[in-house]
């Protein structure tokens, strides 16, 4: 934004345009907009440092149209694990440098550094959140009170994008809670993740930041 300012002050500088003064939204409207959308990232900015952990049961929708639910835990920074319920064999952990994706079924164990995926926007703080470019939109498609904060690597657009979605509440650092999330991939694909029944700041074991390596065990199963 500020960047584009600064053309468009150039622009006028030199080549200056006549424009009709009721093309034009009032000064009012507009300072209102900013000074709401400045609010808003400072609350979030707030939860991001105030919230150092939770606790809440997901859903998460695939991509490919499935649905599983089951127990997220998450400590700042870095760490997150998600449990899956139904005998889902699978299981997701991020120890503060690492995320792993454990599938038991086949005994393979696939990681990523957490600051090469979309979710080092989630596990960060305020400064992870100004180092990513991220952006604030009120009440996206209309959804009175929501927060929607848009974050991407600029440096690494392939490694996708993530929209943190935020519900005005009151009594909740930042008076917002983190009600969900969307991670669109490279190809375009969408993971949308809702969160219910959380918990903030709460003591977790540091155990749960840890799995037991399925690769190599002579019968695969899943184990907690």
């Amino acid at each position: 934004m500020r960047f584009r300012m600064m053309f468009l002050v150039m622009m006028g500088l030199l080549a200056p345009a006549v424009v009709a003064q009721d093309e034009l939204p009032p000064l009012e409207e507009q300072t209102v907009a900013e000074d709401n959308s400045l609010k808003a990232l400072r609350q979030v900015q707030t939860y991001m440092d105030e919230v150092e952990s939770l606790t809440a049961s997901f859903r998460q929708h695939a991509p490919n149209g499935t649905v599983a639910t089951g127990t997220l835990y998450l400590e700042r920074p870095g760490r997150i694990r998600f449990d899956y319920a139904d005998e889902t064999p699978f299981l997701v952990v991020a120890d503060g440098k690492t995320l792993n994706f454990i599938d038991y079924e086949i005994g393979q164990v696939t990681k990523w550094p957490v600051k090469e995926t979309p979710l080092r926007a989630l596990l960060g703080n305020s400064i992870d959140l100004a180092s990513l470019g991220a952006n604030i939109e009120l009440e996206p498609a209309g959804a009175t009170g929501v927060i929607a904060l848009m974050a991407q690597d600029s440096e690494r657009p392939e490694l996708g994008t993530i929209t943190l979605y935020f519900r005005q509440t009151d009594g909740f650092a930042g008076d917002i809670m983190l009600t969900s999330w969307a991670v669109v991939d490279a190809e375009d694909r969408v993971t949308f993740v809702e969160l219910s029944g959380q918990d903030q700041n709460v003591s977790l074991d540091d155990k749960l930041w840890e799995f037991e390596d399925p690769r190599g065990l002579a019968k695969r199963r899943r184990i907690r």
